[in-house]
């Protein structure tokens, strides 16, 4: 979709009463007084959060802050920049600390603000967008278009869309995907809450200290029943208390937990695969990096490749001659080297 044009905007307009009206112009503005404000304040480096509002970023910025875009029309240009020129958009900027209003054309408002290229390019496309979603509402509604919010009143909607709605204003897209990602999560929650019920008062208590992320992953692994989400865990003993609790519980655990577990048992299963072998093999396989003891200690119990009678006349690296004779497992590479080698004596031989 494109912005639509000054005349466009004014012909569904007209059909619109004063309150739809008036809604539609205070919204624009505030929507984009509120993008200048969270634009402004993130290259500032302010903190802000979704919950503050547009004053109270304001105050924190103590800056110029955008009062209103005036777009004057195609080809036409009725308003003024403070410098003389005639413009179609006139950006109007306010600076309550120096008690200074300043119109401005699109060159002295970047230039008078002194902000980076980048930082312009994000405002105008914030208010570009602002204005695609206000031409979005008036398509809409012109072609009757009405998304049945009726169905998701119960829902914690926003009050401006509540407002929109109640108006006989359409939602635009962006306000039907919000309501429905409200939606969702409300099901979620009762979701949640139902199989926080079918918990021991003792399963409560614990699941209620969890964070959010953790709290919600959990109930939702119990949904279709718990007891085979449980693993068991021969020694808890290098764990801290609250997977041991969590497992005293019988409460299945986390992704994350799992994956320390496994990569616990794992190491547990290497070490074992160390200690079983002679001092000789010991030696060998820990003059090798990390990974590569990984790979060569998950590999103990798997036939070898090669015996060291058919390498011992090969060209190769001593390593791996004397790998293959002390019966070790070999790297994807070194295999690789092997083959090249036994290519290279076929060669010569035929």
């Amino acid at each position: 979709m494109v912005l639509l044009s000054k005349n466009e905007i004014e012909t569904v307009m007209s059909t619109l009463n004063e309150e739809q009206i008036y809604f539609l112009q205070h919204r624009t503005k505030q929507k984009k007084k509120s993008r200048w404000l969270q634009t402004l304040a993130n290259y500032k480096g302010f903190d802000i959060n979704e919950k503050m509002s547009d004053q109270e970023i304001e105050e924190k910025l103590d800056d110029w802050i955008l009062v209103d875009i005036k777009d004057g029309g195609y080809q036409k240009r009725p308003h003024k920049c403070d410098c003389g020129q005639a413009l179609r958009f006139q950006y109007i900027i306010r600076n309550k600390a120096q008690d200074a209003v300043r119109y401005l054309g699109e060159n002295c408002f970047e230039n008078y603000l002194s902000l980076p290229a980048s930082v312009i390019k994000d405002v105008k496309k914030g208010l570009y967008s602002i204005d695609l979603e206000r031409d979005e509402i008036l398509v809409k509604y012109k072609k009757n278009l009405f998304y049945p919010l009726d169905k998701y009143m119960h829902l914690p909607l926003p009050q401006d869309l509540l407002d929109q709605y109640e108006l006989g204003l359409p939602l635009s897209d962006n306000q039907i995907n919000l309501v429905e990602r409200i939606h969702t999560r409300y099901e979620e929650e009762k979701k949640l809450a139902s199989l926080f019920q079918r918990l021991t008062i003792e399963q409560q208590q614990f699941v209620s200290k969890l964070n959010q992320e953790d709290r919600r992953e959990l109930l939702l692994s119990i949904e279709d029943g718990f007891a085979e989400s449980f693993l068991y865990i021969e020694d808890l003993s290098e764990f801290n208390e609250a997977l041991h609790r969590q497992i005293q519980l019988n409460l299945p655990l986390l992704e994350r937990q799992k994956q320390t577990i496994e990569e616990w048992r794992l190491t547990k299963k290497r070490e074992a695969a160390l200690h079983a072998l002679s001092p000789e093999q010991q030696k060998f396989i820990l003059s090798f990096g990390k990974e590569e003891q990984t790979s060569l200690l998950d590999q103990i119990h798997k036939p070898l490749y090669f015996s060291y009678e058919s390498i011992e006349n090969l060209l190769l690296d001593d390593t791996i001659k004397k790998q293959v004779e002390l019966k070790l497992p070999l790297l994807k590479e070194q295999i690789y080297q092997i083959q090249l080698a036994q290519n290279k004596r076929d060669k010569v031989e035929v």
